[in-house]
């Protein structure tokens, strides 16, 4: 680094200059807004149950379609790229802004009647210098970027430093991220390290490989206990497609321990899995077919001394609208759940989905899929029943290409609520949901 600073300096090379933004600006309506309140944040919570209770620390309220909120609301989110890059192609420096997405009238966040509040923060702040001398094209990237290391482990945004590298057959990710730091002390601080390799094993089917160890510090729980703990995640991916038939899967284990400090407080032993898997069929050209099959282990006993349930780094996982973030609404950092789960119970979804390009302007998509947690949910009514089964939901999605930058959108959503949403609910019922929302996506 030094030297090619000292680089810079002597040769005064020049740059080239690029700009992206993106721009949601979204109308939605619902019946029980409160539904979408940001309620489980993947990157917030660390999801575990001892001594009979569940450590809920960084999560929000469960009561699930209680408040009968009717409601319409307009949502704003944008963000804006700079990229620089030396005449020699050599070296680039990103920034990136994001004005975090607000609701129309919040004064808090800049969107009320005089426009004065606070709302932008930085998204990304990295270097990429290109690495010589290796096999295939390498580049080592710094700062804060996306992570992208798998959809259901780790997607969103941190600080680190890493080797990226691909050739025609195949591509590599070795690196070390920094999470919650204490600044100068180590034994507060959450380290990452990660190694993702994918391969062509043949021109129809790619496969990948990825680690994840997660050495974390000091942190609290919801009943005020200290711990700390280390989580292990060994996934196996793979995306594949001969002629008609396409599909993609992953197999993903989560080992750990999670050592809570403090006389009678057991040490708990993180054993986890999640399977996904996409069959698809392409029926011509323009429709295509799929089924989806998503399982998440959930912990079924909060007093065993072991964590069985899947728990996600920081994600924004799409099945479905009403509970996660396949919506709009989702793209505007409105959701019940960006991770694959409810709660400590995990999460299984079956789903028949469908895809119609009408022509070059007009697309359409639809699911029908059935949720449940993977283990039972214990009622908020204290009457002592469980149940398991979220409910049956209907997705659809329609967009317009309006020209090369813009799309509009429109979507809409039901779910015919389950005996585990009723679970959910402070008085033990829970009434269907319904959503729709309307907007356009300004990308250029």
């Amino acid at each position: 680094a030094v030297m090619f600073m000292l680089g810079i300096a002597a040769q005064a090379m020049a740059f080239d200059f690029t700009f992206h933004g993106t721009m949601w600006q979204t109308v939605a309506g619902t019946n029980n807004a409160a539904v979408f309140k940001n309620n489980q944040k993947s990157g917030k919570t660390n999801f575990f149950s001892y001594n009979g209770a569940l450590n809920t620390s960084g999560a929000k309220s469960y009561n699930f379609m209680d408040d009968n909120l009717d409601d319409v609301f307009g949502v704003t989110k944008a963000r804006l790229r700079f990229d620089g890059k030396t005449d020699d192609g050599r070296a680039k420096f990103v920034y990136g802004l994001e004005v975090g997405a607000f609701n129309w009238g919040d004064a808090t966040k800049g969107a009320g009647l005089s426009g004065d509040g606070i709302n932008q923060e930085t998204r990304f702040a990295y270097v990429d210098l290109q690495v010589p001398g290796l096999p295939g094209k390498n580049i080592i990237r710094a700062g804060l970027q996306s992570t992208k290391i798998n959809h259901w482990v780790w997607t969103e945004t941190a600080t680190g430093v890493r080797l990226k590298g691909k050739n025609s057959r195949g591509s590599w990710d070795i690196g070390w991220f920094r999470g919650d730091s204490s600044k100068y002390d180590n034994a507060k601080d959450n380290d990452y390290f990660i190694g993702k390799f994918e391969y062509k094993a043949v021109p129809q089917l790619t496969m990948g490989l990825f680690a994840v160890y997660e050495d974390a510090g000091e942190d609290t729980t919801s009943a005020a206990d200290t711990y700390n703990y280390e989580n292990f995640y060994l996934g196996l991916t793979g995306k594949f497609k001969n002629g008609p038939v396409f599909g993609n899967f992953d197999v993903i284990c989560q080992t750990g321990n999670i050592d809570i400090k403090g006389a009678g407080n057991p040490n708990l032993d993180r054993q986890a899995w999640l399977g996904n898997l996409t069959l698809g069929y392409k029926v011509t050209p323009q429709f295509k077919l799929s089924i989806n099959g998503l399982y998440v282990s959930g912990d079924d006993d909060p007093n065993d001394g072991d964590a069985e349930n899947f728990d996600s780094i920081d994600v924004d996982v799409k099945v479905g609208q009403i509970f996660f973030k396949d919506s709009l609404l989702g793209d505007c950092d409105r959701f019940f759940s960006d991770g694959p789960y409810i709660k400590d119970k995990g999460l299984i979804n079956l789903a028949l989905q469908g895809e119609y390009q009408i022509n070059r302007a007009n697309k359409v998509r639809g699911a029908i899929r059935h949720l449940w947690t993977e283990e039972d949910l214990t009622y908020a009514d204290k009457s002592g029943r469980s149940d398991d089964d979220l409910g049956t939901e209907l997705d659809f999605w329609y967009v317009y290409r309006y020209n090369k930058y813009v799309k509009l959108r429109f979507e809409a959503a039901y779910l015919f609520a389950g005996d585990g949403a009723d679970a959910m609910a402070a008085t033990g019922q829970a009434d269907d949901l319904y959503y729709l929302a309307t907007g356009v996506m300004f990308r250029f």
